[in-house]
């Protein structure tokens, strides 16, 4: 009997030390909220007039920027809204191509540029309009960031 509570306190004992111990190989990032930039669409290419459909870029858009301090990177997260408004349904599927441009705050110099392609599958039939909501993330390095950057949104 007292053989097996000592094996039981041996293993609770292990058991309590092993969780307290913190994991070596685990890092943990750093992150902290930064403020965003200034950002605007801009006007002429907002949308895309393709016929049958014209696609647009909403301006209900919304940045997070975060600093990876570890890694001296501002990570930027957009969520946006493309609108498909369609005046004959012959496609159920639109190719388009939303860029960023990244400038420094004179906007004389362009820092990055980021593309991401999107697919625009209508799955409704007999609408009209169809919503589609994304986030993508783009990084610049902190000193870029600091010294002030801009941002452009376009769509083609």
């Amino acid at each position: 009997m007292i053989k097996n509570k000592f094996i039981l306190c041996s293993i609770l004992s292990l058991f309590l030390v092993a969780c307290s111990i913190p994991n070596p190989l685990k890092k943990e990032a750093n992150v902290i909220n930064k403020d965003c930039p200034q950002s605007l669409i801009l006007y002429e290419a907002r949308s895309l007039d393709l016929g049958n459909a014209n696609i647009e870029l909403q301006n209900e858009y919304t940045l997070n920027c975060y600093l990876f301090v570890d890694e001296d990177i501002v990570e930027i997260s957009t969520d946006y809204k493309l609108n498909v408004l369609l005046s004959e349904e012959e496609k159920n599927t639109y190719k388009v191509e939303l860029i960023i441009f990244v400038t420094n705050l004179n906007e004389d110099n362009k820092i990055a540029e980021f593309q991401y392609s999107k697919d625009l599958k209508l799955d409704r039939e007999g609408y009209k309009w169809h919503n589609f909501d994304f986030n993508d993330k783009f990084q610049i390095d902190l000193d870029s960031y600091d010294q002030g950057i801009k941002i452009f949104y376009a769509i083609n």
